[in-house]
């Protein structure tokens, strides 16, 4: 018998959406904001993200399959609901995972338990909480045993206009620095 390589469909799948000027992610706001060393997303980075390996990709694509399977097992109307929010002359585009009249649930997964949520989880919560106007965030790992399957609390957020405006305040900085990027590049100027 012989295997069957899966790994060039795969990648070809799993390929990046190529950005868009003024358009940015909640979900790596935090990295482009706050984070360092290689987890710092540079102008630079975000305009030309580096290619993700084989094993980041199978990460992303085993979260993405565990939130479709959690959200099956939900009430439909409420889950994965898109916003923009529209700061001067950018858009930040957030999904959150389930959305209630009063909060906000965030799903994270890992391949390992976790106690509390990662600092990077509390932001895009955080951010969640102004774009879709709720009061309340919750952080939740889907979590597996041999008695069932939960979703485990490990974080929850309160909304907090004024961090949200100063967070859209350096947002700007940093899209001022990718705007001149892209002039630079394709010979605006």
């Amino acid at each position: 018998m012989a295997d069957i390589d899966l790994t060039p469909q795969f990648k070809q799948q799993m390929v990046s959406r190529p950005r868009t000027r003024g358009r940015y992610s909640a979900s790596e706001l935090y990295f482009m904001l706050h984070g360092t060393g290689k987890y710092k997303t540079t102008p630079e980075k975000w305009l030309h993200p580096p290619e993700r390996t084989v094993e980041e990709n199978l990460r992303m694509w085993n979260g993405t399959w565990t939130h479709n399977k959690i959200q099956s097992l939900l009430i439909p109307d409420y889950c994965e609901n898109k916003r923009e929010f529209v700061y001067r002359d950018i858009v930040l585009v957030g999904k959150a995972d389930y959305l209630l009249p009063d909060r906000v649930f965030e799903f994270k997964t890992s391949e390992r338990l976790m106690t509390e949520a990662k600092s990077y989880h509390l932001h895009q919560t955080r951010l969640y909480l102004t774009m879709f106007d709720r009061p309340l965030g919750i952080i939740y790992q889907p979590v597996q045993d041999k008695n069932g399957l939960y979703l485990k609390e490990i974080g929850r957020v309160e909304r907090d206009d004024v961090w949200v405006e100063l967070e859209l305040e350096l947002l700007y900085e940093f899209h001022k620095e990718v705007s001149h990027l892209w002039d630079k590049e394709t010979g605006i100027s």
